[in-house]
């Protein structure tokens, strides 16, 4: 005769609960496997497999404590402690492919179809331990329906725990709770269909009679309240170590900012005091050269020492841009204009071996930067991604719209939360080792064979990018490639380009005034007087301001022009700018400087606007910029 049974709404609704916090459970735990290594992730993996196995278990054996028979019902130890081990492994091979970086469709269907069975088989196993005077048969429809729910269910909460990721979406916390629900009533539903699948029938006998543990509610409860717990402890503990790890990254960061900072201002200083003496060399280099005497070999030696000079004024260039001291030109831009017309530069500098994919975003947002500044990084990043792909790959140079969230914050880069426009530059090349990642924005720093780089292509991109107020977050994985992402703050709806001044052009280079140059280091002022000289100029020198305002208040003719060094012993270049004018108010001022934005800013250089000339110069740009200032004292007056 057959039975009917029945259930206690309370037990099958702590059931639910329970399948819903393991399930909850399984993805903050997935996240935090992801970012430990090593030993500590085994850790993770098995104490997370231990809290999520206990969950899925106690869910499936309150639900049958839930479950009634009009005659008593035991359950044998061994069997259930059996079920419990299938639990764990089940959770353990969930929570390894939830927690991998990027599991393609194949896998997780193939860990849904491991995990399924075994969380029906985990539900079979505990049906063995039932000890009650009935017969017990399954419907084998119901079996098949009950795995089938389980696959499925697997399959969800695999795709879940990956998608819902801390920090893969811009509300992570909602998404979990809402995935944790629905694949814990998942879950619940495949046990009671498996327990639909179950017909007891009168007179019988299922298991050895006598013995087990006898199904109460509060034993129900005691287990469910359990499992609660461990579960809790779990979620806590993941909660909080991802807080801390948070801190901790930011911590970091901002220790290698200040390293960064650092070597950024050596770099700067080292850059200024190199830039004299290539001033020093080119000039005199074209001096030589000028001569009608030299020999074509000498010439030919000449020419060798300038592109040597020129390589040299090119590394102090990209010391600058690293330490922050180069102008920038910024003005309202489409970063798409600049990808376009970058790539098309690059086509050949790439190579035919890799395929170059640019997706640009139709709809982005204008930023405020300096374009030079910007092709730059763009040519920086791409140099970089085709070295990491000697035989060939794929090359993704990405722009999109992103609003940077407190959670991306923390854990992705640091730019505090707001709207910005990201460039993305992705390879599938050779990566970069994780003990090498947390120095590849040094200056000097490479991994490539000698010859191949100057270690400061990236030392290079990270200036640009700091000095330009964006963030910069580097992904890489040894083997499948790396991918570079830049922000710069979107810039307010309804701006216009800035309008840009022509250079006024230069009729002619030479000319009869007098010109005043300052400036402490005496090859560089010996030079610049003797270019000035040639081009038919008179000049006036000093070594210092001191000099520079006596030679200014007894000299009894005009001074035209004044070219004065901006960082010098006592008083800098504006300093003495300001104490000219009551001496010599109508000449003009022309700033020289191996410095450039760091060192200007603080000066008043910037602010002044008065003409600038960065070192190392040539005869040629030198004799222009004066031009140029006397050409501009000239319109004033008129």
């Amino acid at each position: 005769m057959p039975l009917d049974g029945w259930y206690t709404p309370g037990l099958v609704i702590l059931s639910i609960l329970i399948a819903s916090a393991a399930a909850y459970t399984a993805v903050q735990l997935a996240a935090r496997i992801t970012a430990a290594r090593g030993a500590e992730r085994i850790a993770w993996l098995a104490g997370g497999a231990v809290a999520m196995g206990l969950g899925i278990w106690s869910m499936h054996f309150v639900g049958m404590l839930a479950f009634h028979l009009p005659l008593p019902v035991r359950y044998a130890l061994g069997p259930v402690l059996l079920s419990v081990v299938v639990a764990i492994g089940a959770s353990a091979l969930a929570l390894f492919m939830a927690s991998r970086p990027s599991p393609g469709s194949l896998a997780l269907i193939g860990g849904a179809l491991w995990m399924g069975p075994a969380i029906a088989g985990m539900h079979y196993v505990g049906m063995s331990a039932l000890r009650v005077q009935a017969d017990l048969s399954y419907s084998p429809l119901l079996v098949i329906a009950s795995i089938a729910i389980a696959v499925l269910a697997s399959l969800a909460g695999l795709w879940l725990a990956y998608r819902f990721h801390p920090g893969e979406t811009r509300r992570p916390a909602l998404g979990r709770v809402a995935s944790a629900l629905l694949l814990g009533a998942a879950i619940a539903g495949m046990h009671y269909t498996g327990m639909a699948a179950a017909d007891f029938e009168v007179p019988g006998q299922t298991g050895r009679p006598g013995g087990g543990m006898l199904a109460t509610r509060q034993l129900g409860v005691a287990a469910g309240l359990g499992s609660i717990l461990v579960l809790g402890v779990g979620i806590l503990g993941a909660i909080l170590d991802r807080r801390l790890r948070i801190r901790a990254v930011l911590l970091e960061r901002q220790r290698d900012a200040q390293k960064l900072e650092a070597i950024g201002q050596l770099a700067g200083g080292i850059a200024h005091d190199f830039n004299n003496l290539l001033t020093a060399i080119l000039g005199h280099a074209a001096f030589l050269k000028e001569d009608p005497g030299i020999g074509a070999a000498s010439r030919e030696d000449i020419e060798q020492i300038e592109a040597a000079a020129s390589r040299a004024a090119e590394l102090t260039r990209q010391l600058l841009a690293f330490g922050r001291r180069r102008v920038l030109e910024q003005r309202p831009l489409l970063l798409n204009d600049i990808v376009d017309d970058t790539m098309r530069m690059l086509g050949r500098v790439v190579g035919e071996h890799i395929e170059v994919k640019v997706l640009p975003a139709p709809d982005l947002a204008l930023i405020m930067a300096d374009p030079g500044q910007l092709t730059q990084i763009l040519i920086n990043l791409v140099v970089n991604a085709r070295d990491a792909m000697p035989d060939g790959g794929l090359l993704t140079i990405e722009t999109r719209n992103v609003e940077v969230d407190s959670v991306t914050f923390g854990q992705h880069l640091d730019a505090p939360p707001g709207s910005y426009v990201m460039l993305g530059v992705t390879d599938n090349g050779v990566g970069i080792a994780p003990e090498h990642q947390p120095r590849i924005f040094e200056p000097f720093f490479t991994t490539k064979s000698a010859g191949r780089g100057t270690g400061l292509g990236l030392s290079t991109v990270y200036g640009i990018v700091a000095q330009s107020g964006g963030s910069i977050s580097v992904y890489s994985e040894p083997g499948h490639g790396s991918t570079f992402c830049v922000y710069f703050r979107q810039l307010a709806e309804g701006a216009a380009p800035l309008p840009t001044r022509a250079a006024r052009p230069a009729e002619r280079l030479g000319g009869r005034e007098t010109v005043l140059v300052v400036e402490d280091e005496d090859a560089v002022r010996d030079f610049a007087a003797r270019a000035l000289r040639q081009y038919g100029y008179s000049v006036l020198v000093a070594r210092r301001a001191d000099e520079a305002l006596l030679i200014a208040a007894e000299h009894a003719g005009t001074i035209d022009v004044v070219l004065t060094d901006v960082i010098m012993p006592r008083t800098s270049g504006p300093g003495l700018m300001a104490k000219l004018r009551e001496l010599r108010p109508a000449a003009p001022v022309v700033f020289m400087s191996g410095f450039t934005e760091n060192a200007l800013g603080h000066h008043g250089v910037l602010e002044s606007n008065h003409p600038f000339l960065q070192k190392p110069f040539s005869p040629e740009a030198l004799a222009r910029k004066i031009r140029e200032a006397l050409a501009s004292r000239a319109t004033a007056s008129e």
